[in-house]
């Protein structure tokens, strides 16, 4: 990929994730806490449905596309957007279903469900645009939705008509936008789903693991401090993850799905010398990532009081939660490698280390200290997590030469 096509992939994730942020980020300024907590859970299952989609996929779309001939590309993205409208449809009733249960926290789920389905085609055409190669393409789908999503948050705010319903209206049909832009621009039709099931289930399985798990317990860590503190101080970690992590975890996130195709074609075509470089050059930039961040703790009472002044009493969390984003950057090209070798039973067991890692840190510190116990959980357990995935990636070799017939 050139440095131009490298630069649009950055620029499509920035583009992607910041609509989501700026979703999130709204929520806490216009929404009272306890709205605000509705929220936080309703858009957690949401991406928990998204992530999972993606994972069977827009995931194996990056590591199994650039290893095939390019006459076969285009009719397997058209058929992984005909699986992602049928487990979008499957997710819109699976949220409907848990809006309708009873369970107050996830009440406010309902909002999300008609725009769900559009929601997830619109991310799997991305992650097409993306395998193969077309970042400029991708950036332009992406700038639609947050275009879109835009205008419609500017109708809400002039009406002064904020809650949940309205915030998930701007965010789906930004989604729907995104849909009907990526059809004009990608000249792509919507195929039955099972061409692509049979190609690439044996990556899709244990990347689907890997994504639901990954997106689990980020949110089971905050169910588990909803469960024990007051929820101000479940909305005051959020309001610091927000600040932090998120903004990070875009620019992480952008260098995983750029650097994961390209990871992918070395291996397949065995220069793994050029696959290092490519490494090396991904490690500095998210050491560079990683010191902008740390930039945020002697910034912490400006930030937070410039950005959440409702929470300005939780500025102490910035400190482990900067640490953690920074430790955490810098396993993303150890995944990329892993992923482009199309190790997907190790990938699974590198998220489960990290999950119990996770969870019994922050179980562990939210007894000892509360919620800045919590926080400082967090930041021991990514640093496991970044020694188990650099043993992990010195001891692998790429897999085979993709098949459709390959096992797990």
């Amino acid at each position: 990929m050139s440095g131009r096509g490298a630069l649009a992939g950055v620029a499509d994730q920035v583009v992607s994730s910041g609509s989501n942020y700026l979703t999130a980020f709204l929520a806490s300024l216009v929404l009272l806490p306890g709205d605000f907590g509705a929220f936080v859970v309703a858009y957690a299952v949401v991406t928990v449905v998204l992530a999972g989609v993606r994972a069977v996929v827009g995931e194996p779309l990056l590591a199994h596309l650039p290893t095939i001939t390019e006459a076969r590309r285009r009719g397997l993205g058209s058929s992984a957007l005909g699986l992602a409208l049928l487990l979008g449809l499957g997710g819109a009733l699976l949220c409907l279903a848990a809006a309708w249960s009873g369970v107050a926290m996830l009440a406010a789920l309902a909002a999300f469900v008609p725009w769900v389905p559009g929601a997830l085609v619109a991310d799997a055409g991305r992650y097409v645009l993306l395998a193969r190669g077309e970042t400029g393409r991708a950036l332009v789908v992406d700038s639609v939705w947050a275009v879109v999503q835009l205008a419609v948050l500017a109708g809400v705010a002039l009406t002064g008509s904020w809650s949940v319903g309205t915030l998930a209206l701007a965010w789906g049909v930004g989604g729907i936008a995104a849909v009907v832009a990526f059809l004009v621009v990608a000249v792509e039709r919507v195929l039955p789903p099972r061409a692509w099931w049979v190609e690439s289930r044996y990556l899709s399985g244990w990347f689907t693991l890997t994504s639901v798990l990954g997106q689990v317990q980020i949110y089971l860590v905050l169910l588990l401090a909803g469960a024990v503190l007051a929820a101000v101080d479940t909305a005051g970690l959020r309001a610091v993850q927000l600040l932090v992590f998120q903004p990070a975890i875009t620019l992480m996130a952008a260098l995983l799905v750029v650097v994961t195709p390209v990871m992918a074609k070395l291996s397949a075509g065995g220069d793994l010398a050029a696959l290092r470089r490519a490494r090396r050059t991904a490690l500095i930039a998210m050491a560079g990532v990683g010191l902008v961040v740390l930039v945020a703790v002697p910034l912490r009472d400006v930030l937070m009081g410039l950005l959440f002044p409702r929470y300005t009493a939780y500025a102490a969390l910035v400190l482990p939660i900067a640490l953690q984003t920074a430790v955490g950057g810098l396993t993303v090209p150890f995944q990329a490698q892993i992923r482009g070798y199309r190790r997907g039973r190790a990938l699974f067991g590198l998220q489960i280390v990290q999950a119990v890692s996770l969870l019994g840190a922050a179980a562990i510190g939210l007894v000892l200290g509360g919620v800045l116990g919590l926080a400082w959980g967090l930041a021991a357990a990514t640093v496991v997590a970044l020694v188990a995935m650099i043993a992990t990636a010195a001891r692998l070799t790429p897999a085979p030469a993709a098949a459709p017939a390959m096992a797990p």
